[in-house]
């Protein structure tokens, strides 16, 4: 039976508890598993432009959306101090060498571009975006301290359909008792807004939007997330170049809270099936695991493009997940577009407990 179990709001807070502080406390028993239909899309968007990313925790069935383009900059919980920005809408950011705010101006970034282009494949353009794998150590905002930063000019992204916004200027710094400070403004104006963030042991990242400031619920708490769909700026080979590109479809998996992942690849699908059914708890306990952040990334589907026959879920692999409580799920994609019987933004899968 299909299962469909959205978290937000309050009832984030409130579910969303860290299973690892969690003491004297008999915990319910993960999920034997279930089929689900990612809740990608807001409203009426095409798709491949789907507005939400979506954090899919298979332990409790329970999926979490967040609109790509409602949050700006997520303020790292652990022991860096570190800001990354939005990979989900292609934003770009460059440091000016300057620490006055008022003193930045459309004319400090004159001549640089806050755009992915695919027709130029420039590689100074990963030089305006955090590093791709995740290391925090390589975040283009460089790590804060109690000295004011030098400036940053946010370009905020127009990734998978997401409207173009005015860029940004802001400022970030440490308060005394280790709290975030950040100060910003539209980048042609000095009309500054504020807002304090305090870490949370509970969560990997805290959130920022340059509308409305610190977002009370955002991503779940770190260790009651697995996955996350949605799309993201990468990079592709372009002509004997990588360039950077926009990929919708992106699934990363929670790689600072422990997930890791193994990718069985078959010769057909009827062979991927078979292992799929049989694969055993014994099996994967041997198997060495891949660290990666985009272990499963966009290799689970084939998007429609000339001379490809074959567009959809790619039936000749799934996938193994060992979620932060030792756990072993198996995953496989089930739909993805029309071509496959499924709904572009809403791709379907199955996982199941291996015990």
């Amino acid at each position: 039976m299909k299962q469909l179990l959205i978290l937000s709001g309050a009832l984030s807070l409130m579910l969303a508890c860290n299973k690892s502080k969690i003491e004297n406390i008999d915990l319910p028993p993960a999920s034997p598993g279930s089929t689900i239909e990612i809740n990608g899309l807001i409203s009426t968007e095409p798709g491949a432009s789907a507005g939400n990313m979506v954090f899919i925790d298979f332990s409790n069935d329970l999926q979490t959306p967040l609109v790509r383009a409602g949050w700006d900059l997520a303020f790292y919980c652990g022991n860096q101090n570190r800001v990354m920005i939005n990979n989900a809408t292609s934003a770009m950011a460059v440091v000016v060498d300057k620490t006055d705010l008022d003193a930045v101006s459309p004319a400090d970034v004159s001549g640089q571009t806050f755009e992915v282009d695919i027709t130029d494949p420039n590689p100074a353009t990963f030089l305006k975006v955090d590093d791709l794998a995740g290391d925090l150590s390589k975040t283009v905002i460089p790590e804060i301290t109690a000295t004011a930063s030098k400036v940053v000019v946010i370009g905020r992204g127009t990734g998978g359909g997401t409207p173009q916004r005015a860029l940004v200027k802001a400022q970030f710094s440490l308060a005394a008792n280790g709290d975030y400070q950040m100060k910003w403004s539209k980048l042609d104006e000095n009309n500054y807004q504020t807002a304090t963030i305090a870490k949370d042991d509970a969560y990997n990242f805290k959130y920022v939007s340059f509308d409305s400031g610190l977002l009370t619920t955002a991503e779940p708490t770190k260790f009651n997330w697995d996955i996350v769909w949605g799309s993201s700026i990468y990079e592709t080979l372009n002509g004997s170049v990588m360039s950077a590109y926009i990929f919708s479809d992106m699934v990363a998996v929670n790689y600072l809270s422990g997930v890791t992942t193994l990718e069985k690849i078959y010769d057909d699908e009827a062979a991927a099936t078979q292992a799929f059914n049989t694969y055993s708890l014994a099996e994967a306990q041997a198997e060495t695991f891949d660290t990666y952040r985009w272990a499963i990334g966009a290799n689970w589907r084939q998007t429609a493009a000339p001379g490809v026959t074959n567009a959809g879920v790619n039936k000749k692999r799934f996938y193994i997940i060992k979620d932060p409580q030792g756990n072993y799920y198996k995953l496989k994609f089930l739909s993805f577009t029309i071509e496959d019987g499924g709904t572009r933004g809403r791709p379907e899968l199955k996982y199941e407990l291996l015990k």
